[in-house]
């Protein structure tokens, strides 16, 4: 199989996880695109503030997180408007900025996150895991970080 064939592959594997998410209802599911909106914001609240920088840090901004994204302020402000009507996320005004919100997960949107990472992701990581011997396994790890290492939101 090339490498295009297993990327096919494991795209699909990765759409039968999302589409196998074993929540009660379906306020509790996310889409793949809501998860990386909520990944990013999470990342960037979680990653503590270098304490010797002399601007503010803004990561948990609109703009930021629309730069993260790659995605316009417009989009991002849409996908924003539809996770705050679920309760998944706040917007706090800036102190700094008065013209500027943070983002934040609020602890009903961290634990969605949380969940479905565990759901879809670590399942996966398993799956592909009991597949390889330790040493496979670390090689396959060591070439996605080679890869995938510059990837936004990580």
């Amino acid at each position: 199989m090339n490498l295009e064939k297993s990327l096919v592959a494991l795209q699909r594997m990765a759409a039968r996880a999302w589409a196998e998410q074993d929540f009660d209802d379906k306020e509790s599911r996310l889409s793949q695109n809501e998860f990386d909106y909520l990944m990013c914001i999470y990342i960037a609240q979680s990653t503590e503030p270098d304490p010797a920088a002399t601007e503010h840090d803004d990561s948990t901004h609109l703009s930021a997180l629309a730069k993260d994204m790659q995605v316009k302020k417009s989009s991002a402000s849409l996908m924003l408007n539809k996770l705050e009507k679920r309760g998944l996320v706040e917007r706090v005004t800036c102190r700094y900025d008065a013209r500027a919100q943070h983002v934040l997960l609020t602890t009903k949107g961290e634990g969605l996150f949380l969940s479905c990472q565990q759901q879809v992701y670590t399942q996966m990581s398993d799956s592909i895991k009991s597949k390889l011997d330790s040493q496979e396994y670390a090689q396959l790890e060591a070439l996605l970080e080679k890869v995938c290492g510059n990837v936004n939101c990580q």
